[in-house]
């Protein structure tokens, strides 16, 4: 083996020559000398300088939030039922179009009870009558009209109203008459009096009231030439409210009966043609 000198050997050192006379891996660069996935790659070329999902993502291009429901309106900006007006009370319900107290149609009353009906409509009534139990039944044309003893002695019938529509309820008049077909003769008997309101917003005497319901003096006879009882009478009614605006008058055909029990007798007697009074009766 031959030795070499110290000088080559030096040189080479400094050149860094490899022994078998070709470049080292090292001098040709090792993976960090040429750029590691550090030096060339990854963090400087990569997702982070790039563009992270977050850098170039949603948060910048806008999140739902950003470019979203509230900026391009949602339902309460663009416009809910409130802002854009619920139908019921915008577009009016019956009070805000009117009722009937809105408009002012029933006017007041001095008695408290409310008007019946409509002050612009047609007066209109029923007749009705008190009954051998001293409560109302109706009547029509061909009924039978009860003669009953009043407080004050005699006979009389009570006659008054119900179903009364379109009229002041406050201090009515009510007439009442029986009227002899065959000779024209009647008696009669007027009262004033307040009608009581119904559920249905009608009108009536009051049952228990009998002194608001016309009392047509019938007996003892001395105004008509046959019997009160089992005949054929016309009996009318008029009605008029306190100011005289309304008046109506109805007429129909009724037949009187002494049907009191235990007062038949006495009220058959008194009630007769050609009655004498303070003839004795039994």
């Amino acid at each position: 083996m031959k030795s070499v000198p110290v000088v080559l050997l030096s040189l080479c050192l400094v050149m860094s020559c490899d022994p078998d006379g070709g470049n080292p891996t090292p001098d040709a660069g090792t993976r960090q000398d040429a750029g590691t996935n550090q030096d060339s790659g990854i963090p400087d070329s990569g997702i982070p300088d790039s563009g992270t999902t977050e850098d170039a993502g949603i948060p910048d291009s806008g999140t739902t939030e950003d470019a979203g429901i509230p900026d391009s309106g949602t339902a309460p900006d663009a416009g809910t039922t409130e802002d854009a007006g619920t139908p019921p009370p915008d577009a009016g319900t019956t009070p805000d179009a009117g009722t009937t107290p809105d408009a002012g149609t029933i006017p007041n009353t001095p008695c408290g009870v409310p008007y019946l009906g409509d002050p612009n409509g047609a007066l209109d009534f029923k007749i009705k009558a008190l009954g051998p139990d001293w409560t109302s039944y109706p009547l029509t044309t061909g009924s039978t009209l009860t003669v009953i003893e009043p407080i004050q002695g005699g006979r009389v019938s009570f006659v008054g109203v119900y179903d009364v529509i379109n009229i002041d309820p406050c201090g009515v008049s009510i007439l009442g008459a029986l009227k002899n077909p065959e000779t024209g003769r009647l008696t009669l008997d007027s009262r004033t009096a307040n009608l009581q309101r119904g559920p249905d917003g009608r009108g009536s005497n009051i049952d228990l009231d009998d002194a608001s319901f016309s009392n047509v003096t019938l007996c003892p006879n001395q105004w008509s030439n046959k019997d009160i009882y089992d005949q054929e009478y016309d009996l009318i009614v008029i009605l008029k409210d306190r100011l005289e605006k309304k008046v109506l008058q109805k007429t129909i055909k009724v037949r009187p009966a002494c049907n009191v029990p235990g007062e038949d007798a006495y009220c058959r007697c008194i009630c007769k043609a050609g009655y004498v009074l303070g003839s004795p009766c039994p």
